[in-house]
């Protein structure tokens, strides 16, 4: 399994992301249906490391690289000083949404 989205036409998946992070497949179901946990393991897996077989990227090569580039760097300097920017574009109340509107039509 291999996460996709069509972001290129739709907007930033991020949402969606988030939610997957967060999801999880309650005790009850899984012996039910005998789902897996959804572990941060497994997790990875859908999120790129299925990818690397069907690609036939060598994975241990692979997350050599990923330990020190620009995306991880990124990461950990966040996680050191977290800044979250939750900024809202476009019109924010009625007032501004009518004056956009006569503005841009």
């Amino acid at each position: 399994m291999l996460w996709g989205t069509d972001s290129v036409w739709y907007g930033s998946p991020q949402d969606q992301i988030q939610a997957f992070r967060a999801f999880q497949i309650s005790e009850e179901l899984r012996a039910r249906h005998g789902y897996p946990e959804l572990t941060p393991a497994l997790k990875a897996k859908v999120f790129g490391l299925n990818a690397l077989k069907a690609y036939k990227v060598d994975q241990p090569g692979f997350l050599r690289k990923a330990e020190d580039d620009t995306v991880t760097r990124l990461r950990r300097a966040y996680q050191e000083s977290p800044d979250p920017a939750f900024e809202t574009y476009g019109p924010k109340t009625r007032r501004e949404f009518l004056a956009f509107k006569r503005l841009h039509g």
